[in-house]
């Protein structure tokens, strides 16, 4: 067993990164010689939006994605490529060819995602992960996809999350990751998750995740405080949000979680997320206070804002005594328009309301990637030995962003990303439900949302 286990792994990301020969992890400061990383590609999936037949407008979103973090584990004695999730629990994989499975049992399960499914049989086979050998894991060999174009997921939430878990009952069903602190007992019990950027700044180029060890160079996250879990039964990396500050001004926290109190929200910390989902008037505060921006609603439900794409605001988030800054080039993302056959180029907002609305609420903000490049999270997993792994867990973070250096440098930044992209688009010509200023309809649906994988 390697004395450290650090995982890097891919996310899949907009067309420029395939233009890249390769893409690295940066080099760490600190004990490098503990880590073992491990080589990654990048994986695109673009999305389009969905115009119907009877939509006559004429501008037409291009190259806005998903984002994917992709890392090479072994199962069955064959190497996969899987989407390393911090949103779900289950290990899956999808195979042409056959793997090594020591047993297979009659228990089909079906797991559903934010986008698509993907059933099997739930069955157990050897697994190599960062180093660390399982004998025999708990998994679904999946048989049935539904808009799942990746190998399969492996899951770094709870047991109380897995599918698998719930259905077998049994320790011998735990998830790969309290499998691995299972079988290696003196592993201290928790995952690092640092997620790198892009040359520009503007997306993430890969990370490394890290059981059981901190990165060297934030190794001082040893002492931060440790946020618990909330609710007290929540199967997710959920914690309670104490305040969101927008160039000064404070938003006042309140939870629709009904077992939570209205002093703090719930926010969820999920790497399966490109995008951050917040409550509606989180939003508007976040995009009102940036001058020009326009606020577009359409008739099919769609909720979006256009902003000028130089256009910066102070955000921070706290938790418990700590404050994060959020870098100003979070808050919108550059894509590509077409209007009578001319590209142009729109800033568009990357805090959205929340995706669903109906039934139960389990959470108020989902932070995604847009919050994780931020900070260094460390994901404390209980110590429980009945497998009950979220009681007593909790989150740390590390600030990884200045706030005051960040603001400094959007601009150069922004204006040196968008060279290579067509003219900005006059966003003033917008009115509040997509039309010009003429009447005549822009676009009838915006798309391309990033979608949760919860």
């Amino acid at each position: 067993m390697l004395s450290s286990t650090i995982i890097s792994f891919a996310l899949c990301i907009f067309k420029s990164l395939l233009e890249s020969d390769a893409l690295v992890v940066p080099s760490v400061s600190g004990d490098e010689s503990s880590f073992k990383g491990f080589a990654f590609t990048a994986h695109v999936k673009p999305k389009f939006n969905d115009q119907s037949a009877n939509n006559n407008s004429s501008v037409t979103l291009t190259n806005e994605g998903d984002m994917e973090y992709l890392g090479q584990v072994n199962v069955g004695g064959q190497d996969f490529t899987l989407v390393l999730d911090t949103g779900s629990s289950d290990l899956w994989v999808h195979s042409t060819t056959k793997i090594n499975i020591t047993s297979t049992t009659d228990r089909y399960i079906n797991l559903t995602y934010g986008i698509g499914s993907a059933a099997g049989n739930v069955s157990y086979a050897p697994v190599t992960f960062g180093g660390y050998s399982i004998d025999s894991q708990a998994l679904l060999n999946v048989n049935k996809t539904d808009q799942q174009d990746v190998q399969g997921i492996f899951g770094l939430g709870f047991n109380s999350l897995s599918a698998i878990f719930t259905e077998v009952n049994d320790l011998q069903a735990r998830t790969p990751v309290d499998s691995i602190f299972a079988q290696h007992p003196s592993t201290s019990k928790f995952i690092g998750l640092s997620l790198e950027r892009t040359a520009n700044q503007e997306d993430t180029a890969g990370g490394v995740l890290s059981v059981g060890e901190y990165d060297p160079q934030y190794s001082n996250i040893s002492t931060s405080e440790k946020h618990p879990i909330l609710p007290a039964n929540s199967t997710r990396w959920t914690i309670a949000l104490d305040g969101m500050n927008v160039n000064g001004n404070n938003l006042q926290m309140k939870s629709n979680v009904s077992s939570q109190e209205n002093s703090s929200a719930i926010a969820l910390i999920d790497s399966g997320t490109s995008l951050a989902y917040i409550p509606t008037d989180a939003v508007n505060a976040i995009y009102n206070s940036i001058n020009g921006s326009v606020h577009v609603q359409t008739a099919s439900g769609q909720d979006s804002w256009f902003v000028p794409c130089f256009g910066q605001a102070n955000l921070t988030f706290v938790f418990g005594e700590e404050t994060f800054a959020i870098n100003p080039l979070e808050l919108t993302y550059p894509l590509t328009i077409s209007e009578g056959g001319k590209p142009y180029t729109v800033c568009m907002s990357t805090f959205r309301p929340p995706l669903f609305t109906d039934g139960t609420v389990e959470v108020d903000f989902l932070l995604g990637d847009i919050f994780m490049r931020n900070v260094y999270s460390v994901f404390n997993f209980g110590n429980s030995s009945s497998g009950d792994d979220g009681k007593g867990a909790s989150i740390q973070f590390f600030s990884r962003t200045n706030r005051e250096q960040v603001a400094s440098d959007f601009t150069k930044q922004r204006k040196e990303n968008l060279q290579s992209m067509p003219p900005l688009f006059d966003i003033s010509k917008l009115h509040s439900n997509g039309s010009l200023g003429d009447s005549s309809q822009i676009m009838s649906q915006l798309s391309g949302d990033e979608e949760s994988n919860v």
